[in-house]
């Protein structure tokens, strides 16, 4: 009985919004892929090292990557040419198999990194994301842009943006 009542109660919320005169003239895409994050629970201790390591000493985290620096003349190319290092090197690249830049329905730039299935995607999430970290605090990446790192379609997408989960939404 509860079951029923509940169900009714969602059928009229999602009908109403359909009316909602608000919406109507909402320019937002629909059916397009949106990000995750990597959800609740434990991460591995390999993680909990990296992230000590691009805490603490982040130029050694660049250094175990081989990434001395990185190229482009804007944010965008820069965060491309560091993950495209990142992901080169001899470690990582048994969990990552390739960094494909891209741009979002709204203009927002970003890298999707392809996973090899060595690692699922929540654990290989948190590498990027450190590395991003640990290339901001040493300095490596130049550029004075916030970076969201999300899971897309089993993948992992970085992208610029100071808010997190924006990818295929409307800019504010």
């Amino acid at each position: 009985m509860h079951d029923e009542i509940w169900i009714r109660r969602q059928v009229r919320r999602i009908l109403s919004e359909e009316k909602d005169p608000e919406n109507e003239g909402s320019e937002e895409k629909t059916g397009l892929p949106t990000t995750t994050g990597p959800g609740r629970g434990r991460f591995k201790k390999e993680l909990k090292d990296m992230k000590a390591l691009a805490d603490e000493n982040p130029q050694q985290l660049m250094k175990n990557l081989g990434i001395s620096g990185v190229g482009g003349g804007n944010a965008q190319e820069a965060l491309e040419s560091l993950l495209g290092k990142a992901i080169d090197n001899d470690e990582m690249s048994t969990v990552y198999s390739k960094a494909i830049p891209k741009e979002d329905a709204y203009g927002r730039g970003g890298v999707s990194i392809s996973l090899s299935g060595e690692m699922g995607s929540r654990d290989a999430l948190i590498f990027i994301r450190e590395t991003v970290k640990g290339a901001k605090k040493a300095g490596v990446f130049g550029f004075n842009a916030e970076i969201q790192v999300e899971i897309l379609d089993g993948s992992i997408l970085a992208y610029l943006s100071p808010n997190t989960f924006q990818w295929n939404k409307r800019k504010n």
